[in-house]
């Protein structure tokens, strides 16, 4: 086991590990957007949207980059409706293709037994699941500084898996520093084709994202050491083990730093581990300080786990920067409700 790290070295440069700070957005997110019906009482829900992707890039944008969205949707009151979302938080729709006669996939999140929330998906068929990756979309790519992908984008359909290939081909030409959040879905496909894209990917990605659940579901309960040397023999360069109230770990630059998560009475953890990628790359990006970014990355997503659905708790940065001085000032706990990571939905 290496040695943990406690603070990795800060970068001023307009590059900082592969990333190119001179493009003009700052990350492209592809994968899915959906339509959310979260409970809000006896026969109601209200309405937002959610998806990974577009809980990553909300985040992204509200902690100050520029991001982008690369998908489709209907050409039905839900794509409307989205894609008026995504202007209202300043999220380019460049990367949107609106497809005639199709439908924007949809999701509902109810209030199961023992508190517990319970997902009922209409997702088949959907714009999304069945895209196909256009020029202009491949160009909103290579304007990026960062390119993240999840495994659902891989999993919900053949031609969006297709697309996913087509789109990571291009941010590798295009010298994308290039993020992947495994985000094992059983629902939407095996254990053995999740492995598979797993291995397909890893050694052209720079950060892989991946959370204990997840790993468990796939290869079964290991410790972190063999968890690391699992993801490094398929060719991970950076990863980050998402293990929800017991805090994160990241094999990062060749170092070891560890991160406990922060304690907050957790309402719905919905996008939560969508929110750490987004903290961590919205961080990483402008500061290079890794270890700094994984804290801000806990932070932001335990933040997040305060409202409702999947974007709506998503904090902005000066939320974010209190709630840490805050912390420091007050020595956080760790553990708790929160579960950065382990938030199941889309």
């Amino acid at each position: 086991m290496k040695n943990i790290l406690t603070v990795l070295p800060h970068y001023n440069s307009m590059t900082i590990m592969g990333i190119d700070k001179n493009r003009r957005l700052a990350i492209s997110v592809i994968g899915e957007p959906m339509a959310e019906f979260s409970s809000a009482g006896r026969n109601s829900y209200g309405l937002s949207f959610s998806g990974d992707a577009v809980n990553v890039a909300t985040s992204a944008a509200r902690l100050g980059l520029k991001a982008c969205v690369i998908s489709a949707a209907g050409d039905d009151s839900f794509g409307r409706e989205l894609m008026k979302y995504l202007e209202s938080e300043d999220i380019g729709t460049e990367g949107m293709t609106v497809v005639k006669g199709g439908f924007t996939g949809l999701y509902f999140i109810s209030l199961g037994k023992n508190g517990k929330h319970e997902f009922t998906y209409y997702r088949k068929h959907s714009a999304a699941s069945s895209m196909h990756i256009t020029g202009k979309q491949l160009d909103a790519i290579r304007d990026s500084s960062i390119f993240h992908f999840s495994g659902i984008a891989q999993a919900i359909g053949s031609e969006s898996g297709k697309s996913v290939s087509v789109a990571l081909n291009a941010a590798v030409r295009a010298g994308c520093f290039i993020s992947y959040d495994v985000n094992f879905r059983p629902a939407l496909w095996t254990r053995k084709n999740a492995i598979r894209a797993l291995e397909s990917v890893a050694s052209r990605t720079d950060l892989i994202f991946i959370s204990s659940e997840d790993y468990s579901l796939m290869f079964g309960k290991e410790s972190v050491s063999a968890v690391i040397e699992r993801m490094s023999v398929m060719g991970a360069s950076n990863i980050i083990y998402k293990c929800g109230g017991s805090g994160s770990i990241a094999d990062f630059d060749g170092k070891l730093a560890k991160q406990k998560a922060f304690h907050v009475k957790a309402i719905d953890a919905t996008g939560a581990g969508d929110a750490f990628d987004a903290g961590f790359l919205a961080h990483y990006y402008r500061t290079g300080d890794a270890k700094r970014a994984m804290e801000f990355a806990s932070v932001n997503a335990a933040l997040k786990c305060l409202k409702k659905g999947g974007t709506r708790g998503l904090p902005h940065v000066d939320m974010v920067t209190r709630a840490i001085r805050s912390g420091r000032r007050k020595k956080m706990r760790p553990g708790g409700d929160q579960a950065a990571g382990m938030g199941r939905a889309v």
